[in-house]
This record gives C-alpha cells, structure tokens and sequence, in this order.
C-alpha cells in the first residue's frame, strides 16, 4: 500500500509529487515514501527518501538515477540517459536529493532511480516521476557593442560582446547575423540576408566575431545580430553598424588607343574610349600617359616619364580626346595609357598606339607667338629627362643664331641650331643623341644659346 507525506513548496518552484513503488528485489527494496520534483526551464530537483540495504533497513550503498524524453520501463532502463554525481545514500528512511541540469525549457522528462547494496543487488525500477520543466521567459539581452574590425574587397569582420541565456547572465544558445545595403530596422529585419555559419555563443562577456564573406567591391553594408536562448527566446535587435566594402575593381584597360600626327609641329592627336572606374562603370580618376621613342612595354612602363597635366577621365564608355604637344618634331612615338581609380586601383596597359609628332620643316625650329623683349634662353623641359627635352629661346633682333650641347668636360656633343633666324620666340629639341645619331649616357650636359652677342648657357640632366 501507498502512502503519501506532505512537503511544503519552496517559493516560486513547482512540487510535484511522485511514489516511489515497492521493489521488486527480495534483498533491497524501496520504501512506498512520497517524492517531491522541484523545477526550473533547466533543471530539476529530485526528492525521495533512502531505501535501506536489506530491504527497509540499514544503508544501501549506490543510486542509479536516469531520465528520458519518454516513459521508463524496465525493458528500456538501460537505454535512458544516467546521470552523473548521484549522491552517497543516507541511512534508511532518510530524505535524499538531487539537482539535475542541463535539460531543456518547457520539456516533459520521464525519471525514475534503483539502488544497490554492497553486495551488488539492485532493487526493482521504483515509480517513475513525469516532470515538465518551466517554460522559460526571460530573452538575452540585445547585443550593444557589434562593431566592424576589418574590412576586404569581399568580406567584413564584426566583433561583438556576448550576451547570456537570461538576459546577461550565461550562455545563449544561438547568433542570427544578418546583413543589408539599407539600413536594418525591426520591421524589415525578415528581408535582410541572413548569414551561414554564425559562431556557438560564448559566456556572456566573452568576445565573439564573425567574418561576413561573399559581398560585392566597393558597396556598403548595414549589420545587426539578434540572439537566442534554447527555447528559443529571441533578443532584441543589436546596435547597427555599416561598412563599405573596400574597392578592387580596376578601370578597364584601353583597347582602342589611336594616334595621328598632330597639327602643329611637335603635336600628336589622341583618341580613346574612357573605361570606367571598376571596369567599365562609372568614372576613374585619372589617366597615366606615356611617350616614348621606343617600344613601351607592361615591364617598361613605370621607366618612362608620364605627360604632365594630362586629361581627366571622362565618364566610362565616352569617347576622348587630346592633343600631345612639345613632342620632338618629326620624331616617332610609341604611346601608351593606364587609368587609375579613385581608390589607386590601375588598369593594364593600354594597346600602344604609334605616330610621328608634326615636323618643323628642315630647321627643326619652330616659331612661337608674340615678339621678345630680350635675348633668353629658358630652362629645358621636363628636366631631367629621358631621352627628348624641349628648349625655348628668344631672339631680340634677327641674326645668326647657334644653339650647342657640350657634355662636363666642356666637348661639344650636337650643334642643334645653326643659322640665321629673325626675331621671336622659339622652340627647339634635344633627343638625346650625339652628331652621329647616338644614344648619350645619363648625365649632366650644358646647353649654350649665342646670338650676336648675347649668350647664355643652361645645365640639363640626362637620365636613362
């Protein structure tokens, strides 16, 4: 026969009562004594009271408790979950307990225990206590510190503080990241995009992070995390960061390059299509323009010197032009152009486009606007140089006119001028050869303007 002792119910737990049945061993029963299961969402406390070690009597020497997710028979005892840490048990007919963790919200258990004496005989299954554990309430706190740590072209790392299980104390059960190119908001947080692979939270006060991969160049991204408990309730949606992802796209490369000889004397006309700033879209920054005497190649291009104040691109898929000046005249170039984005991205070399820049006529001067009012011969330009620089002179009053190079021993290298020329202003070039056609090595060279009497002499520097 049963019989049933009364427990008083701790405050804000929930006593349930469970009968232990009467073994079915011979040698070590347990007593027909009233069992109280107090619960929380993840635990439950187990009470009962001793069996004996014969029977009623004396003290048994082991408990075997376990627990399943479905009702316990002697045919499935072994298959249900033991726990660990079971108590040493008390002299017969005292009150025994124990606390059981790690179970699930809201979630009915099935709990029975056996005993043993030391001899090894087990008592027969006792009554089995049918439990459901609390429906938890209490959601983690929403996540305040999610902030972005690094950035690529394709990916995004946010880093944050973890939060708990209970508003801030222990361990969520689970991260929903999510990302948009608007800015997130709890009514259009279902649209965002979702992330895979979220990381197992941490205690709470632990940092976590996350790299966000798969995003497009040069675009920016809004994030957010909400987090959840086992049951699961869901946090309230994070601070919310953005981040452009960084630009790797480069300009298109210039296929269609064009060259003509230009109007006027030591002019090349140009013609391309502008590419864009990431490929064809949008508008790059700039333009890096190259003219040389020989070929340019992608292994070469960096030892030329670039055009000065060359064009600003134009928007990508426009057509452009420009006019090279103060090129030798009647001298062949190969040309050749990079564009570069705003965020220092450059494109491949363009195709070479190959033209002769407009020829003076046979005494490679040409003649510039306006009237003098002294004899001058300017600084070469660009200076130093590689392997063309252009000389302007002023000429006050027309007369026999000799422009010379000598290197820094005081030999003369090239006559470059010689002849009578009127009055005005005028241009001139050195290619950077000898009498005899050739290439001069890299160094410090003087030129030497005499006209009647005036004379001046400049120093120019070669460098290959």
């Amino acid at each position: 026969m049963m019989k049933k002792r009364g427990k008083t119910k701790p405050e804000n737990l929930r006593t349930l009562p469970v009968y232990i049945l009467l073994a079915a061993l011979i040698l070590l029963n347990l007593p027909a004594e009233k069992v109280f299961a107090q619960t929380t969402a993840n635990s439950v406390t187990l009470h009962w009271t001793a069996p004996g070690d014969d029977s009623t009597t004396g003290t048994a020497a082991l408990y075997d408790i376990r627990y399943s997710a479905s009702a316990i028979t002697p045919a499935n005892w072994s298959s249900a979950i033991q726990v660990t840490g079971e108590p040493t048990p008390h002299v017969a007919g005292t009150a025994e307990s124990m606390l059981i963790t790690g179970l699930q919200p809201a979630t009915t258990y099935y709990f029975a225990i056996k005993a043993a004496d030391e001899a090894g005989n087990w008592s027969g299954l006792s009554n089995i206590a049918t439990i459901t554990t609390a429906n938890e309430q209490i959601p983690p706190a929403s996540i305040t510190t999610l902030a972005v740590t690094n950035r690529t072209g394709t990916t995004i790392t946010l880093k944050w503080t973890a939060t708990g299980d209970d508003s801030t104390t222990g361990t969520c059960a689970s991260y929903d990241i999510r990302y948009s190119t608007s800015v997130i908001t709890e009514a259009n947080w279902a649209s965002a995009t979702q992330v895979s692979g979220e990381p197992t939270p941490h205690v709470a006060g632990t940092q976590d992070s996350m790299v966000i991969t798969g995003l497009t160049s040069n675009r920016t991204y809004y994030f957010a995390i909400k987090a959840s408990d086992e049951v699961p309730n869901v946090s309230g949606l994070s601070n919310v960061v953005s981040a452009t992802t960084l630009d790797i796209i480069p300009p298109a490369t210039i296929l269609d390059l064009s060259a003509i000889t230009g109007v006027n004397p030591g002019e090349i006309s140009l013609s391309w299509t502008a590419p864009g700033d990431d490929a064809l879209i949008g508008t790059a920054s700039a333009y890096v323009i190259k003219a040389a005497l020989r070929e340019i190649t992608e292994a070469n291009f960096d030892s030329f010197l670039s055009i000065d104040n060359p064009p600003a691109p134009l928007a990508g898929g426009s057509s452009q032009q420009w006019t090279l000046s103060d090129l030798a005249p009647g001298m062949e170039y190969h040309i050749a152009i990079k564009t570069i984005d705003a965020a220092g991205n450059q494109s491949a070399l363009s195709n070479i486009a190959v033209a002769t820049a407009k020829s003076f006529g046979a005494d490679g001067i040409n003649e510039l606007a306006g009237l003098p009012e002294s004899y001058a011969l300017n600084q070469n330009y660009p200076n130093p140089f590689n392997p063309t620089t252009s000389l302007k002179f002023s000429i006050l009053k027309a007369g026999k006119t000799r422009i010379e190079i000598f290197d820094a021993l005081g030999r003369s290298i090239k006559v470059l001028v010689n002849e009578y020329i009127p009055a005005g202003n005028f241009v001139c070039f050195w290619d950077g050869t000898d009498a005899d056609g050739d290439n001069v090595a890299s160094a410090v060279y003087f030129v030497r303007l005499t006209s009647g009497e005036f004379s001046q002499t400049r120093k120019m520097t070669l460098l290959r």
